[in-house]
């Protein structure tokens, strides 16, 4: 039976405080930077091609986000993505809008082929599309409970940890399915909460090799993160942004161990 030790990780993220390489969607750039600081690991964003080497060479986990694209920011991706596989760094790939149009579904696939991405996390609109299940698509709330016929689907295509986001999150490397559950509603109020587990997940990918089990951790604290930070601010997402931060920063003074991950296979 899989062992998860969110505590353990915990401990060894902030003890090694692992450099996470960003491109980041711009519009949470400053979040998520905060995020990979309030968990205990240490961000850099930076998208000039010119120097991709001399930072994967130095960071211990990279995250891609395409949340803004251009030209440029694109070339950088791709190229990211092919000195990670250089040079065997972890690498988290966010396809943000998959499937909303072809550039950033062309964008997307262009970087899983390079067979450098360990865990693919999208919600379950943009899982769906890239699974080719696109004519599921109706709206992302719509199928916050159809992400697990995804996951298993690019797991396998691409060899990766593939993780659908919703009110239940879907974890699967293509051998077992795990769901996550909890988190807050004001997630879906406050932009750029998905950017920021990215962040989150990719500091537990760079200490914990297993990276089902870095993806399953990152997913529940960041949903245990939610919770708190709901009880703090009230219904105010602006308040709830805050609090987020502050829950992932003390997030070892609570109670880890009614974590909800069920295992469906």
């Amino acid at each position: 039976m899989r062992k998860i030790n969110v505590i353990e990780d915990i401990k060894e993220i902030r003890r090694r405080r692992p450099l996470i390489h960003h491109i980041m969607n711009f519009v949470v750039m400053t979040d998520a930077a905060n995020a990979t600081l309030a968990i205990g690991a240490s961000p850099i964003m930076a998208h000039a091609i010119e120097e991709l080497e001399d930072l994967v060479l130095v960071a211990d986990g990279i995250y891609i986000n395409i949340g803004t694209l251009d030209n440029i920011w694109v070339n950088s991706m791709i190229k990211l993505a092919l000195l990670a596989e250089k040079y065997n760094k972890p690498l988290l790939l966010d396809p943000v809008g998959a499937g909303a149009t072809k550039l950033r579904t062309e964008v997307s696939k262009k970087i899983l082929e390079t067979g450098a991405v360990k865990i693919l996390k999208g919600n379950a609109g943009e899982m769906l599309s890239l699974a080719g299940l696109g004519e599921k698509v109706k709206g992302v709330d719509s199928l916050a409970e159809t992400g697990y016929e995804a996951v298993s689907i690019l797991a396998e295509k691409y060899n990766v940890v593939a993780v659908a986001t919703g009110k239940i999150d879907y974890v699967s490397d293509g051998d077992e399915i795990a769901a996550v559950e909890g988190g807050s509603e004001l997630f879906k109020y406050t932009t750029g909460t998905g950017c920021m587990l990215g962040s989150v997940m990719a500091s537990f990918m760079a200490v914990n090799k297993d990276h089902m089990n870095a993806a399953i951790e990152g997913s529940a604290v960041f949903k245990k993160a939610g919770e708190i930070a709901e009880k703090r601010s009230g219904d105010n997402p602006g308040t709830f942004r805050i609090e987020l931060i502050n829950a992932l920063y003390n997030i070892d003074k609570y109670n880890l161990t009614d974590l909800r991950i069920r295992f469906l296979k």
